[in-house]
């Protein structure tokens, strides 16, 4: 998921559920309003696993594609000869 789909997703979740989106907002501001610093401790610690999540998310999908692209190139001899190389392992 993109920074802006998740931002779509909660934004939508909140109209749909505008009591619980209200809800979350006053706790939100309530634990800002009596623990400024661990508030923002906890908001930084978040963001930085989003971001270490961020970048394994595309470290693995660029990997996927790759595979998937090195799966689908076959060698010439396994073109002319029609061996299925899913089968040559057995």
């Amino acid at each position: 998921m993109d920074g802006p789909e998740i931002v779509a997703t909660v934004v939508s979740y909140a109209k749909a559920n505008p009591l619980a989106a209200l809800a979350a907002a006053g706790i939100i501001l309530f634990f800002f309003y009596r623990r400024p610093v661990m508030s923002f401790f906890v908001l930084f610690i978040i963001l930085l696993l989003a971001g270490v999540y961020y970048v394994i998310i595309s470290m693995s999908s660029s990997a996927v594609s790759e595979k998937e692209r090195l799966q689908q190139k076959s060698s010439p001899v396994q073109e002319i000869i029609g061996v299925d190389p899913s089968r040559m392992l057995r």
